[in-house]
C-alpha cells in the first residue's frame, strides 16, 4: 500500500514537472529539490550510511531519510527557487552521469572495482528495480569512456568520475540560468520525464510481483521492466510532450 502511494505521488510530481514546470516554477524547483534530495540520499545510503547503522533500525533509515532529506532540499529551493534552477540542473547532470557509470561498474566489475560493498538490495536500487534495465549503452562503448578516465587506482578513477560530472553539471546549469525561459521548460521537461519514467519501471516491478498476474502478460511486464528500450522510448517520448505543451504554453 504504502509504495502505491509513493508510486502514485511521484506519478503526480513527475506530470507537473513535465507539462507544467515553467507555469509552476517555483512549486516545480521545489518538486525538483524533494525528488533531487532522495535521490542524493539514497545514493549516500547505497555507499556509505546503510552498512553503519544498526541493522534492526536500518529498513525504517532507509524509509525516512530520503524522505526526510527530500523535505529539506523542497523547502531551500522553494524559498531560493531562483537560485536552485542552477544546483538542480547541476546536480541532476552530475547524477545522471555517475549514475550510468555506477552502472557499468556493477555490471562489470571490469574496468573499475567498487570502493564500497554494495548489496544485492542496493543495487536493485541504484538500477531502479532491475539491473538489467540499462542496456542503451553496450559495454564496449563504456569501456571506451572508462579507458579515458583518468588515475591509476579505482580511488582515482571514481573520484575523476565525480569531479568531471561535476564539472559538466555546473556548465549545464549556468547555461540553463542564461537560457532562462526555454532552458527552464526543458529541463523541467527532462527532470519529470525521468520521475515518470522511474514510475513507470517502479510499477512494472510490482506487476511482475504480482501472484494474480495473468500469465499472458508476465512476459509483456518484463518486457517493461527489463527491456531498456522501452522505459527509454517512454522517456524520449514523455520529454518531447512535455517540452512541445510547455512551449505552446508561451511564458504566461
Amino acid at each position: 500500500m504504502l509504495d502505491t502511494v509513493m508510486l502514485l505521488t511521484f506519478c503526480a510530481m513527475g506530470l507537473l514537472l513535465c507539462f507544467y514546470g515553467f507555469r509552476m516554477f517555483r512549486i516545480s524547483m521545489a518538486i525538483a529539490g524533494f525528488f533531487m534530495g532522495m535521490q542524493g540520499a539514497n545514493l549516500l545510503n547505497s555507499a556509505f550510511l546503510l552498512e553503519k547503522i544498526p541493522e534492526d533500525s536500518r529498513s525504517m533509515w532507509d524509509f525516512f531519510f530520503p524522505i526526510v532529506i527530500g523535505i529539506l532540499l523542497a523547502l531551500l529551493s522553494y524559498a531560493i527557487y531562483k537560485k536552485a534552477l542552477f544546483f538542480i540542473s547541476m546536480f541532476f547532470t552530475w547524477y545522471t552521469l555517475v549514475k550510468i557509470c555506477l552502472l557499468y561498474i556493477i555490471k562489470t566489475q571490469n574496468n573499475l572495482a567498487l570502493v564500497v560493498s554494495l548489496s544485492p538490495d542496493t543495487i536493485a536500487k541504484l538500477t531502479d528495480g532491475s539491473d538489467r534495465s540499462q542496456t542503451l549503452i553496450s559495454d564496449k562503448q563504456m569501456s571506451a569512456v572508462m579507458s579515458w578516465i583518468p588515475g591509476n587506482t579505482d580511488g582515482e578513477k571514481l573520484l575523476a568520475i565525480c569531479v568531471i560530472a561535476l564539472l559538466i553539471g555546473i556548465i549545464v546549469g549556468i547555461i540553463i540560468c542564461i537560457l532562462q525561459s526555454p532552458a527552464i521548460k526543458i529541463t523541467t521537461s527532462v527532470i519529470g520525464a525521468d520521475i515518470l519514467r522511474d514510475v513507470f519501471l517502479g510499477f512494472m516491478g510490482m506487476l511482475y510481483s504480482w501472484k494474480d498476474l495473468p500469465s499472458f502478460l508476465t512476459p509483456v511486464v518484463k518486457q517493461g521492466l527489463e527491456n531498456g528500450w522501452v522505459s527509454f522510448f517512454i522517456w524520449a517520448a514523455l520529454i518531447g510532450s512535455g517540452i512541445t505543451v510547455q512551449l505552446r504554453n508561451g511564458d504566461s
